[in-house]
């Protein structure tokens, strides 16, 4: 840990070796945990999605195991030290924990983006008709790139693990749901 430069940083990422911030990290783990149950209660809510909650749910649990397999697939197979292991002001407890080695790619925004697109896909899918489907995927994109922003601010990882994080939840949460639609009913 002593040995890491901040030089080494590729310009892109290296600015977020100077964030440290405890609130930030809390605030995105809010809405890490806090999107978890979203689907689960827009298809308890939801008429039309209720009355096929079991396919959905499989869909969901589905989209959830997609996004866990490449999280923590990535996570596993590619070491890189989250900012804060270069950062001073971090703890080192926490530099040195097997966690600083897990940066790429920014899970909790894959998460969140996964839950809250799925949830905007399944409500555009079940009410085409309607005029507020923006509205699920704005609020959507919002919590995702708030999420993202949060563990950017955090120390967590760098711009481009979020990049890809930011990216591939929201498409999972769309295509998954997307490749299960069935277009005769």
């Amino acid at each position: 840990i002593l040995n890491l430069r901040k030089s080494d940083i590729t310009g892109f990422d290296r600015a977020a070796a100077d964030n440290y911030d405890e609130s930030a990290d809390k605030t995105s783990d809010l809405l890490f945990y806090g999107s978890m149950p979203v689907p689960l209660i827009f298809m308890a809510l939801d008429g039309k999605v209720r009355k096929d909650f079991g396919k959905v749910f499989l869909v969901w649990w589905e989209t959830m195991a997609v996004t866990g397999i490449y999280y923590t697939g990535s996570a596993h197979l590619i070491d890189r030290y989250r900012p804060l292991a270069y950062n001073n002001a971090a703890p080192m407890y926490e530099r040195i924990s097997g966690n600083a080695k897990n940066s790429f790619i920014g899970g909790h925004p894959a998460l969140v983006g996964s839950c809250l697109f799925f949830v905007a896909k399944v409500y555009s899918d079940y009410h085409p008709e309607s005029r507020s489907k923006w509205l699920f995927y704005t609020l959507a994109s919002g919590a995702t790139a708030t999420t993202a922003y949060l563990r950017y601010k955090a120390g967590k990882h760098f711009p481009s693990d979020l990049l890809v994080g930011s990216i591939m939840g929201p498409l999972t949460g769309i295509l998954v749901p997307h490749f299960h639609k069935n277009k005769m009913f």
